[in-house]
């Protein structure tokens, strides 16, 4: 069967075989983009899993604070002394169960902010053998495995938005971040699948993944 993306391209040059290592680590040969750390951020990792051409995300528990039942992927802020890659795998961890010892970290993508004062590493992991996941039901609803074909072929949009009241995101941003009569705003991605709306910094960080899959298609 072909597939194509949501503008007409054929993929089958990238989804016509598994998503092998290498081709993953294509993905994230170009380095990420710098971003420095606004005052009173911190900062936090997320681990995009990757298992047979699937990535793996959360729906967050309807009680949390931030981001409550929303779609995102396993993370959180960093431990003391953490690096972006120690934090992404201890939150799988302790998120889903995802043992470390099975995931190979390939690479970074770009950076992104959060308005709750997050600045946020994304790392890309494929996981090396058939994961068996326990999702904490504290922090975890559900889990999906949403297949990376389908997320290239659903019909993505952006929409511009307004950082709620009381973000930390500081003026002069650029990237994803512009000003429109001094007021901030933020290009917002969303990725409809299956009912679902993959959006926020989640559908920021899969957009900067499809965009690399689609520049490095044979």
């Amino acid at each position: 069967m072909e597939v194509h993306d949501s503008s007409g391209t054929l993929l089958s040059s990238v989804l016509d075989r598994p998503m092998r290592s290498d081709l993953l680590k294509a993905i994230v040969a170009r380095p990420p983009a710098a971003l420095s750390r606004p005052e009173g951020f911190v900062d936090a990792a997320v681990l995009l899993p990757v298992w047979e051409g699937q990535l793996l995300f959360t729906v967050r528990s309807a009680h949390l604070p931030h981001h409550a039942a929303q779609i995102s992927f396993p993370g959180g802020r960093f431990d003391d002394g953490e690096s972006a890659e120690q934090a992404a795998l201890r939150e799988a961890w302790e998120e889903v169960g995802l043992n470390p010892e099975h995931v190979e970290i390939l690479g970074h993508l770009n950076p992104t902010l959060s308005p709750f004062g997050f600045r946020v590493f994304p790392l890309l992991g494929r996981i090396t053998q058939e994961p068996q996941l326990t999702p904490n039901p504290a922090e975890v609803d559900t889990l999906l495995w949403v297949p990376i074909e389908e997320l290239l072929a659903a019909p993505a949009y952006a929409e511009e938005r307004t950082p709620p009241p009381g973000n930390r995101l500081p003026n002069g941003l650029g990237g994803e971040f512009s000003e429109i009569e001094g007021q901030l705003r933020r290009k917002v991605w969303h990725y409809p699948w299956r009912g679902y709306d993959i959006w926020g910094v989640t559908g920021n960080i899969v957009h900067d993944f499809l965009e690399r899959i689609r520049a490095v298609r044979l």
